[in-house]
């Protein structure tokens, strides 16, 4: 894979080399090939080094990513990985949420099938070696590089602006810095661009927090005991009077076990849950269906301490801006290509993934809609700025504002779900922690 340090100025640079930041750059391969474009030139900055080896949380996919992964190039190797067992189909969902009683759902009434449980590093390295292997003459990956700061240059001739990048090697500590004419942040719930545009702020809707640990058991590959364990591909999800909690069965056939609750209602737990004692005999005590598979499979837990990793609504307060464009009688000729060296530069930027909307794991949508923004965002880009605009009946259509209603649109039908399912569980309706899930949460 290409690490090489560049130097040459690059027509886009994605922050962030995850599952947004690769489909982004994979998408604008795609675009940049059927136009021609041997030219353009794309720098993905991947904070990680290889190492497919960590775990990584967040392996849920639904089938409903089938037709994205499938457009991108990707889905037979998920496929084929998950036909070797690297990842495993999920076949449904088990729930205890309304009640007691354990309810499933069977993907065979989805129309996209089996979604999937990955080995979520594994999915990202296959992401990064398809966008190399397939598109190395437009995509070049930085490894091992995290961005410490990021600005416009203050150039006085608008046409020689550009995004000036920092990075610096996570192991040699060697800063470099990058150009490029448009940014794309794929970088997260810690959002880079905000270094560069203060304006810019993070709206957090609620201190969820995911407390996650995994669990192993004895029984050795040949037991009739871990292979019915791992014959249950199922998500279970169900709710207490503190939060909910969810399990699934890892590829690695390790289970991980997850706790949500507010950061503020810690308190109200009469337990320790950042160690995995204290974790363990908490979900006995509150998560009866999810104690039962544990103890029946002979599950232990793994560790001294557990994960704890923000799991809250929030969304950024702008998703890009849709250019201005300069031209000496202030109108702009539909004849005219809108390249971007016409645009105010200030504009030549737009977030996807979480940068721009992290969702409630509860919504199991935020892989999916990570890739479906940086999919949608990447045509965008390619649309206003390299490929002559969108025209309709005569008239100009901004392929970038375009984008950013649909972000907005998604973030506000998430908001809508997000209501529907919680009010759902009315059981706790005077714990805390529920009420503030069945308010209506208009400033969202």
């Amino acid at each position: 894979m290409n690490t090489k340090q560049p130097n040459q100025p690059f027509d886009i640079i994605v922050i962030g080399g995850g599952v947004a930041g690769s489909c982004a750059a994979i998408r604008l391969a795609q675009l940049f090939n059927s136009a021609v474009a041997s030219w353009r030139k794309i720098l993905v900055i991947d904070e990680r080094t290889m190492n497919v080896e960590m775990f990584k949380v967040g392996e849920s996919l639904p089938g409903e990513a089938k037709p994205t992964l499938q457009s991108l190039g990707v889905l037979d190797d998920v496929n084929n990985d998950a036909m070797e067992g690297k990842h495993h189909f999920c076949h449904g969902n088990s729930s205890a949420w309304g009640s007691d009683d354990l309810i499933g759902t069977d993907t065979i009434f989805n129309a996209y099938g089996d979604g999937f449980h990955l080995d979520r590093r594994l999915f990202e390295e296959t992401l990064l070696k398809i966008a190399m292997l397939q598109h190395s003459q437009f995509i070049t990956i930085m490894r091992g590089s995290k961005v410490i700061d990021l600005y416009i240059s203050k150039d006085i001739d608008q046409r020689d602006k550009c995004w000036k990048v920092t990075v610096t090697n996570v192991e040699s500590s060697h800063t470099n810095q990058i150009y490029g004419n448009i940014l794309i942040d794929a970088s997260g719930r810690r959002c880079c661009i905000r270094k560069s545009l203060p304006e810019l702020k993070r709206c957090s809707f609620d201190k969820l927090l995911a407390f996650v640990c995994l669990y192993e058991t004895d029984y050795d590959n040949n037991s009739s005991k871990i292979h019915s364990t791992n014959l249950d591909h199922r998500t279970l999800v169900e709710s207490c009077a503190f939060g909910w909690w969810y399990t699934s069965l890892l590829p690695s056939k390790q289970r991980i076990v997850v706790f949500h609750t507010d950061d503020d209602l810690l308190h109200q737990i009469n337990r320790k849950i950042r160690l995995v004692d204290e974790f363990d005999e908490f979900m006995k005590e509150t998560a009866a269906h999810t104690a039962k598979y544990i103890s029946e499979h002979l599950y232990r837990p793994i560790g001294k301490r557990v994960i704890c990793m923000p799991a809250n609504s929030a969304r950024l307060s702008q998703f890009g801006r849709v250019p201005k464009f300069y031209h000496a009688s202030n109108r702009i000729n539909i004849q005219h290509k809108l390249d971007f060296k016409s645009a105010s530069y200030e504009n030549r930027w737009i977030v996807i993934g979480d940068s721009a909307i992290s969702f409630d794991p509860l919504s199991s949508q935020g892989m999916l809609t990570a890739m479906s923004s940086a999919k949608l965002g990447a045509e965008a880009i390619f649309f206003q700025y390299f490929n002559g605009g969108t025209k309709n009946e005569g008239k100009i259509i901004q392929p970038l504002e375009v984008y950013l209603k649909y972000i907005e649109n998604t973030f506000q039908r998430y908001v809508r779900e997000k209501r529907f399912f919680y009010n759902k569980e009315q059981r706790w309706n005077n714990e805390m922690f529920w009420k503030r899930r069945l308010e209506d949460h208009t400033e969202m």
